[in-house]
């Protein structure tokens, strides 16, 4: 796997509210704060127009791009490049990761998930071109969930059907499956155990882990060919 520069982090900000309370022991001064969340200032949250805005405007220069031409097997294989090439790199130096995510394992991933397909057949639990879970879909947007530190805004999951917001919403969860894979490992995911958590499961021992394994592993290992 190519390796990527490491980016430098950015703190993430916070917001309290003041409220009155009566005089006490525990609040002398009768202020405490509540409703601790984060907050939404621009670069803590996407919704829509900001996904729009980010990918029109983004430098490119240096970019690293997922490999090209490789995939023949799928005809939409390639016209997503840039696509994956932008939202990768922004997440990469959103989350700061130790081993920043490889394009390639990203359409490695859509390859295995929908082979490029927009909207492939209908399946009852997860939709679009990166197959987003509809559990996935709500902690994506949840302010108060599991991945509360960035999430999106404003989206339906209708709109998991347009590649331009299931990508970055895609890549954005591949980062907290990063954390969590990290967790249940005690070190950092190599890229198939980063797959095979996105996919829910590191874990499992059924046949349905190693042919998920097969697939990705058939894709990305024609992408570095």
């Amino acid at each position: 796997m190519a390796r990527l520069k490491k980016i430098n982090h950015k703190v993430t900000i916070v917001h309290e509210h003041p409220f009155h309370v009566s005089i006490s022991k525990k609040n002398p001064n009768g202020i405490t704060m509540r409703d601790r969340h984060l907050r939404h200032l621009s670069g803590t949250y996407l919704d829509p127009t900001e996904i729009e805005n980010v990918f029109s405007n983004y430098d490119r220069k240096g970019l690293l791009y997922p490999t090209s031409d490789k995939l023949e097997e799928y005809k939409n294989a390639d016209i997503y490049d840039d696509v994956l090439a932008v939202w990768t790199d922004y997440f990469n130096r959103k989350f700061n990761t130790n081993s920043p995510i490889d394009p390639d394992v990203i359409k490695a991933l859509i390859a295995s998930e929908s082979g490029f397909r927009s909207d492939p057949p209908e399946n009852k639990i997860a939709l679009g071109i990166a197959q987003i879970t509809r559990e996935t879909f709500k902690i994506l947007q949840d302010s108060k969930g599991e991945a509360k530190d960035f999430i999106f805004s404003k989206i339906c999951q209708k709109d998991l059907k347009n590649p331009n917001i299931a990508i970055p919403m895609c890549i954005r969860w591949l980062h907290r499956k990063n954390a969590t894979a990290k967790s249940k490992l005690g070190r950092d995911p190599n890229h198939e155990e980063l797959i095979l958590e996105y996919k829910g499961i590191l874990k499992s021992k059924t046949d349905l882990k190693n042919k998920a394994l097969k697939n990705y592993r058939k894709h990305y290992g024609l992408l570095k060919k």
